[in-house]
């Protein structure tokens, strides 16, 4: 039926066709739900009138009990003899009215107060008048007649408020469907011969209005915009072209997104090429400048042997600081690798740690060294001469952002699961700005306005390298200064029997 026109056409005008026999059927209903209102309504007069009737007969009741008490004759008595009988077919008659569980339960109850009346209190009363005809004519006697009535009244009362009630709530129940029924068979008079003539306009614009979108849709993915897309709810033919239209936009935005990325790796590949050629230009410069011009100092010039070394241990100092750089700059091209080569064998990192702590901060003698490491060894399956360099990394950032005096604390702290070295600085910290691009290749932050030396490629070699070992790097601020550490898992008992000879380890 969803494939075919005709199908369709069958569809809506047997809608149609059902909006208007649902119509009649709402009207029949309604006709009834009226009747049924009308009796409820006749019914509950019923009831009214005889719950009346039976309250004539219980006031009769009780006036003939007054007259006997008041004085008490053979015509008193008869008259009493006769109302005390005469209240059972008024009740019949109401019960016989009533129809609701509800209403015949409110009639029962009258007629057991009823009953009550005249055998718990009417009958004591009249042996008390033939005793002692004062006491009858009492107060408390009265009161408690007048108790008994009132509450016979209230119940009959109540039953015909009841019956008043069910009756207006079907009247008002019939007239609210009957309004429903009648405005909806208006609606439906109104909008059969509509829905005939929409479907028919409908029909006409089924292919229309789909063959325009697809227009327009191709419009669009030839300007540019490969995000759009054609409905496929459809079943027919234009839900299949659809179908088809959608893969092939997604499959162009998938190849534009593609080549969006490569453009984008390659201008991120010439701007760390540009600013590799900035550093080389600002960094290397200087040291190649004071060692060529010390060295030519001392060729030129005879200088005594204090100042000679002085000036030799300038040299040597730039010297250093300049293969420090070209080591940096050569291992540029391993953070663009996607495969990072491990010579890994079983070390002892506390030995790495504790050499370094005394190579690289022993000569600064204006900083205040901490080493917090046990004597024990402390054995990790890696790279040494890798993880070396992430220590000596760590180590020379903290000597150069630490101030005169400051202090430097290196630790070395094991768990079951992992062991952690941390370097802790009382430098400036690391800005909040900085802090989601400090391992990114050639990010130096503040160092170049604050002139420190350095290329920004240590930090981010440090973090290849320990991802390399399945570990972690990272930082932390402190009250003064910032915590850096890094992470790497504890040996497996494979790892610990494995030889000492190197393996390689890839895909960091």
């Amino acid at each position: 039926m969803r494939h075919n026109v005709s199908a369709r056409i069958i569809v809506v005008t047997a809608a149609a066709a059902a909006a208007i026999g649902l119509t009649l059927a709402l009207f029949f209903v309604a006709e009834n739900d009226l009747k049924r209102a009308n009796s409820a309504t006749a019914q509950a007069a019923e009831v009214s009138v005889a719950g009346l009737n039976l309250r004539t007969e219980v006031e009769s009741l009780d006036g003939a009990l007054g007259a006997v008490v008041r004085d008490r004759t053979t015509l008193t008595v008869s008259d009493w003899n006769r109302a005390a009988s005469a209240w059972r077919p008024a009740f019949v008659q109401l019960n016989e009215k009533v129809q609701t569980p509800l209403q015949r339960q409110q009639t029962r109850q009258v007629g057991l107060e009823i009953g009550a009346f005249i055998s718990d209190y009417a009958g004591p009363v009249l042996e008390i008048t033939r005793i002692a005809p004062e006491a009858a004519r009492s107060a408390a006697v009265s009161q408690e007649g007048r108790r008994r009535l009132s509450t016979i009244t209230r119940q009959l009362d109540a039953l015909a408020a009841s019956a008043t009630r069910a009756a207006a709530h079907r009247s008002d129940h019939a007239n609210s469907f009957a309004s429903r029924a009648t405005a909806a068979g208006l609606i439906a008079l109104i909008v059969a011969p509509l829905l005939l003539l929409v479907a028919g306009f409908w029909l006409m614009r089924g292919v229309a209005r789909p063959l325009r979108a697809a227009v327009d849709a191709a419009s669009s993915v030839a300007a540019g915009d490969f995000s759009v897309r054609l409905d496929e709810s459809r079943r027919d033919e234009f839900g299949e072209l659809a179908r088809a239209f959608n893969r092939m936009t997604e499959a162009l935005r998938t190849n534009r997104d593609e080549l969006v990325e490569r453009a984008q790796r390659l201008a991120e590949s010439e701007q760390r090429k540009s600013e590799l050629i900035s550093i080389v230009s600002h960094e290397v410069r200087t040291p190649l400048a004071s060692i060529l011009g010390f060295a030519r100092l001392l060729l030129e010039r005879d200088v005594e042997p204090a100042e000679e070394r002085h000036y030799l241990r300038i040299i040597d100092e730039e010297a250093t600081r300049l293969a420090s750089l070209v080591s940096d700059f050569l291992d540029v091209r391993l953070l663009e690798d996607r495969r990072f080569p491990l010579q890994s064998a079983n070390i002892d990192l506390r030995q790495i740690v504790v050499g370094q702590v005394e190579r690289t901060l022993g000569r600064e003698a204006n900083l205040d060294v901490v080493l917090q490491v046990d004597d024990s060894p402390v054995i990790v399956f890696g790279d040494e001469q890798r993880l070396t360099q992430v220590v000596v990394n760590l180590l020379s950032n903290a000597a150069k952002f630490s101030p005169d005096g400051g202090r430097v604390t290196v630790g070395l702290q094991t768990a079951p699961h992992w062991i952690r070295v941390f370097v802790e600085d009382h430098g400036p910290g690391i800005p909040e700005e900085h802090a989601d691009r400090l391992f990114e290749p050639f990010f130096r932050g503040s160092a170049p306005a604050a002139g420190i030396p350095g290329s920004g490629i240590g930090l981010a070699l440090s973090r290849r390298i320990i991802e390399a070992h399945g570990g972690r790097i990272g930082f932390e601020n402190l009250r003064r200064g910032t915590r850096f550490w890094f992470e790497l898992p504890t040996p497996t008992e494979a790892e610990l029997g494995e030889p000492v000879d190197p393996a390689a380890v890839a895909d960091g």
